[in-house]
């Protein structure tokens, strides 16, 4: 019998186009509204992947097992020294969770600034970190410092350069994790939850605890005191339930079956990553009620670091021989082990590697071909599946996809037509 065609009413319809269309809507990234970004339809991330499939074939026969997601987002100048901004989006969507790792550490080093501002503390100011419960540690000393000192500008300067794990927990504290929260959301970026250290043993319970934090002038004299405070907006928080793995290793070294809860962890969508960086980059884009508050002086070192190799840092000091130029450039150079010769490309990153995610959000600037462009991705390279092992696939898959990735986008933008070539002067910071 064949089956009877059940013809309905166009208004009938309307419930349910409605109601996909807002399923659609929860899970698809969008850029925040303010920045005036326009979506483009095009396939051309897609289009660029295939066309170079000699270098992106295993990645593109195998979409799902990598969870690949990128955004670019090209920079047009106009005369009248307006921006435009369109966004080029692959596989990009909120339901496919990774974790941010130290993607986190841009934020967190932007608001310190702004904290400092609104409270007129100088972030070279010496900065006291006491102790006021479990999973608590007393810092008074910075061996990576000039002065040996801790400061909110010296922990900035080691998460933008290296990575440092130590400098963003201790930053973390200091401004608490509702402080964090708010300011995001303020901003539009919803898809983010900064709720923990990166200090090892501390449960959820010690991750919203804050330590008391005590700056010093060059005297000795007390400039402010923080004392140790509770989150209250996560107290009864609904937290969106997350897992990954189909086993893990727990603290203890032992190996579980089942997949590693990420309910209570830090999350950060690459959307709003990405946009984080636009609006730290292109400020004139942010409307002045929102705008972020960083003294002139503060946020030319924050740039600086962002874009510097490690050898260019005099404190903290790094041996070039561990950390390579490339080492936190994973777009473009994460395969590239000589030292950069050139000056006529800079580089505004921060990136993230943990449980097989490996992540680079970027702002490229090339000053010789006068361009510039916003590059975001994440990929994901644990075979077994197995969470906190140390058994993942950076150096064969991860970081090859994301230097060739760079590397293609960048051989792009090159070639694009320009209404006007723009002034990049106030990238130039070394």
């Amino acid at each position: 019998m064949s089956t009877p065609f059940i013809f309905i009413k166009p208004h009938r319809l309307l419930p349910f186009i409605w109601l996909l269309l807002n399923c659609i809507s929860l899970f698809a990234q969008k850029p925040v509204t303010y920045l005036h970004t326009k979506i483009s339809n095009s396939e051309l991330l897609e289009n660029l992947l295939e066309i170079n499939s000699e270098d992106f074939s295993e990645y593109l026969h195998h979409k799902r097992k990598y969870e690949i997601q990128i955004i670019y987002t090209q920079v047009n100048h106009k005369t009248n020294g307006a921006v435009e901004l369109i966004q080029h989006a692959y596989n990009l969507q909120r339901k496919n969770y990774f974790y941010p790792a130290s993607l986190v550490k841009l934020p967190v080093s932007v608001l310190a600034l702004e904290k400092c501002h609104q409270l007129q503390i100088p972030t070279s100011a010496t900065m006291i970190t006491l102790a006021s419960g479990h999973c608590q540690k007393s810092v008074s000393y910075d061996s990576t410092a000039y002065d040996l000192k801790p400061s909110v500008a010296n922990y900035i300067k080691r998460m933008m350069l290296v990575s440092d794990n130590d400098s963003y927990s201790r930053i973390y504290e200091f401004l608490g994790a509702d402080f964090i929260k708010k300011r995001m959301l303020s901003l539009g970026l919803k898809h983010t939850e900064i709720i923990h250290r990166f200090d090892m043993g501390c449960n959820d319970a010690d991750n919203l605890a804050f330590n008391p934090v005590i700056f010093l002038n060059s005297k000795g004299d007390t400039l402010f005191k923080q004392a140790a405070s509770v989150s209250s907006y996560y107290k009864n928080y609904d937290f969106e339930r997350r897992s990954k793995g189909a086993a893990h290793y727990n603290g203890k070294g032992q190996k579980l079956k089942g997949p590693k809860i990420f309910t209570r962890y830090n999350v950060m969508s690459l959307q709003n990553s990405h946009d984080f960086l636009i609006a730290l980059m292109y400020p004139q884009l942010v409307p002045d009620s929102i705008k972020l508050q960083i003294d002139s002086s503060n946020y030319s070192m924050l740039l600086k670091a962002m874009s510097s190799y490690p050898r260019e840092s005099d404190y903290p000091k790094y041996d070039a021989k561990k950390y390579e130029d490339s080492y936190k450039k994973y777009l473009l150079l994460a395969d590239y082990h000589d030292s950069i010769k050139e000056d006529t490309l800079r580089i505004f990153n921060v990136v993230g590697q943990s449980y097989g995610w490996l992540s680079d959000c970027a702002y490229f600037v090339d000053f010789k071909n006068g361009i510039d462009f916003f590059l975001s991705a994440v990929i994901y390279t644990n075979a077994n599946n197995t969470m906190n092992d140390g058994r993942y696939e950076y150096k064969s898959l991860g970081f090859p996809f994301l230097s060739k990735l760079g590397r293609l986008i960048y051989d792009y933008d090159k070639t694009r037509h320009r209404e006007t070539r723009p002034s990049l002067s106030r990238f130039k910071l070394h």
